[in-house]
């Protein structure tokens, strides 16, 4: 593969830089290393930088299969990890089914601001690919560094590397001799080094059979078994970390065309491989760390004969102080959010906002001010207790955002906390994504399995209020729910207690194939929205009811027409009124108690005095 410098002139000659690229879109053609060279900007060693990484599609097409994919800054002869994420069974993309084709992509994004120190100057960005057969088909990746240096003031000083297993991972082929691979490291803190963190990114591999658990039952490692690690500095244990992920069955690329909704030993399908992050004490000069694995056996099985791998990569952090007191971040607008994927982004009467404590201090209480662009702003009180570095996303129910055009318009958010030492991350914006749009009166028609015990539907409002619920089916049958509500904003969610959705190929035969859609009669016709049977333990849908979001459950009033009690309603300045008796050129905003209109609620149906 051809290595060209990529250099962005405005980003290589100011301190200032915001994007950088990496590598435009590149097919993977090859098992192994993709290599750029690459110079970015010197900039401060503070604030918060993040690898963007747009994963797709390769031009020969896509894979059917889960590889490994990490991503590398080489720089004087070391090799810092920036992140790692799995590809998803991309078969469904391949072959065109089930919404997806070979022009599929998706964002992710890793926060990679420790490294800073070594992210500036000449360099090697590194891919390295993990899938076989790339000739025939693959993925491909692009590849931007963002920065904002006044995120976070917290200067790093250094990224010292502890341990790194190279991208084919350690094998585990005893534990003694996995334990010669994780020797003590042995470091100095300096004068000025007050504050550090360990930063560890963890995934494990192999079919190999084991039966080290407490009931004994067969497991394969390590990507189906769960085994820990513990960090000692100074021998004193400083985690115990369980290496095992439950949540891929709501993974937000679904469905995948294999076994994506498995737990797995801290990895899913089509996700990012989430990093570890745990404080150091600081208080003496010589310091040793020690990572130490569970000790287990294993032996060949039908699925592998070879030993499980850990991929391990861990660097050591030192900030020249500790953090602020009081800091709070809003770190993202997860929903409504164009950028996140559709499984989570899509919001109706809420706002889904993510906050980090970045400060030494407990907080207890978040102001969040909220709106559209141009439109009213509103206010959200939020108690709780968010510890130092925990992150949270929070549900903001939300009052009449105004009218909108969805395309266009963006959703800003603030966070703000009493004696807040940094304000400038605390702001978000984002443009939307428009949830579905039902009218009349909608019906959920769902077809059951086999096991119709598994299913329960809820429908919630906007304040997440239960008011509407089915749970008992009957088996391998089609049901019709009818959703009989007000103009408004609603979540209609399906529940699945066994976590593998209403059809999962590889339990069809056993548990039968469910289906399910949302359909409405307008104007004579049947209007239907088919929905994703392969969803795993949850589907969850917002959707307006009346109107498309942005705008209004009723029509615009008009001061040339008469009106007459028992009239549609009408709006006026964002709120529907309807009429008390005749009325024409009467302007509705200035109805009184014995005027011609009465306000009923707002364009999307929430209360006038909420």
């Amino acid at each position: 593969m051809k290595i060209g410098f990529i250099c962005l002139l405005l980003f290589c000659t100011t301190a200032l830089a915001k994007e950088q690229l990496l590598t435009p879109f590149t097919s993977f053609t090859k098992h192994g290393d993709h290599t750029f060279a690459v110079e970015l900007a010197s900039q401060e060693n503070t604030g918060r930088h993040l690898l963007e990484i747009e994963l797709g599609c390769a031009s020969q097409g896509c894979s059917d299969w889960d590889y490994t994919v990490r991503f590398e800054w080489q720089k004087d002869g070391t090799s810092y990890e920036l992140g790692r994420l799995i590809t998803p069974y991309a078969g469904y993309m391949q072959r065109t089914m089930h919404g997806f084709d070979r022009t599929w992509r998706r964002t992710y994004t890793f926060d990679v601001s420790h490294l800073i120190p070594v992210l500036q100057g000449k360099g090697h960005f590194n891919v390295h690919y993990g899938g076989w057969g790339a000739k025939q088909s693959a993925f491909g990746i692009s590849a931007k560094l963002h920065s904002d240096t006044q995120f976070n003031k917290q200067e790093v000083l250094r990224a010292i590397p502890l341990y790194e297993s190279g991208s084919e991972g350690w094998p585990y082929k005893t534990s003694e001799y996995f334990d010669t691979l994780l020797t003590q490291r042995a470091f100095q803190f300096q004068a000025n080094e007050q504050h550090a963190e360990i930063k560890m990114i963890v995934s494990s591999h192999g079919h190999a059979l084991s039966f080290d658990n407490p009931q004994g039952e067969p497991e394969l490692c390590g990507e189906w078994c769960d085994r820990f690690f513990t960090i000692k500095h100074n021998n004193d244990t400083i985690v115990k970390q369980q290496l095992w992920r439950k949540d891929c069955d709501m993974s937000a690329t679904f469905p995948q065309g294999g076994t994506y909704i498995f737990a797995r030993s801290n990895w899913c399908p089509g996700e990012s491989v989430v990093p570890f992050s745990y404080d150091v004490d600081t208080a003496q000069t010589n310091n040793t760390i020690d990572l130490d694995w569970q000790r287990y056996s294993w032996q060949p099985s039908q699925y592998g004969n070879t030993a499980p791998r850990y991929i391990v990569n861990a660097v050591l952090v030192t900030y020249a102080k500790k953090p602020a007191t009081t800091d709070i971040a809003l770190t993202r607008i997860v929903s409504p959010n164009a950028q996140t994927p559709q499984r989570f982004g899509l919001q109706c009467g809420a706002i889904e906002a993510e906050i980090k404590n970045m400060g030494s201090a407990d907080i207890h209480a978040v102001r969040f001010h909220y709106g559209i662009t141009g439109q009213q702003r509103h206010f959200f009180d939020w108690q709780g207790n968010l510890k130092p570095g925990d992150t949270k996303i929070v549900r903001i129910p939300t009052r009449y955002l105004g009218q909108f055009d969805t395309q266009t318009a963006r959703i800003k958010v603030s966070a703000e906390v009493s004696g807040d030492e940094n304000m400038a991350n605390n702001n978000a914006n984002a443009l939307m994504h428009m949830p579905l749009s039902l009218f009349n009166t909608p019906r959920l028609n769902i077809l059951t399995g086999k096991i119709p015990d598994e299913t329960k539907v809820e429908l919630r409002d906007r304040h997440q209020n239960i008011i509407q619920s089915w749970h008992t089916f009957n088996a391998q049958q089609w049901h019709e729910l009818v959703l009989e509500q007000p103009a408004g904003c609603y979540e209609l969610v399906v529940y699945d207690s066994a976590r593998d959705g209403l059809a999962f190929p590889f339990f069809n035969n056993r548990k039968g194939q469910g289906a399910l859609n949302l359909s409405y009669d307008l104007d004579g016709k049947t209007v239907t929205h088919e929905l994703q049977p392969d969803f795993g333990r949850k589907l969850s849908i917002p959707f307006t009811l009346g109107y498309k979001f942005g705008g209004c459950a009723a029509k615009a009033w008009q001061s040339d027409k008469a009106y007459r009690l028992g009239d549609a309603p009408v709006a006026y300045n964002g709120v529907i009124y309807q009429a008390r008796h005749w009325s024409y050129g009467f302007q509705p905003d200035k109805s009184g108690q014995y005027d011609a209109w009465q306000p009923v609620s707002y364009c999307d149906g929430s209360p006038l005095n909420k």
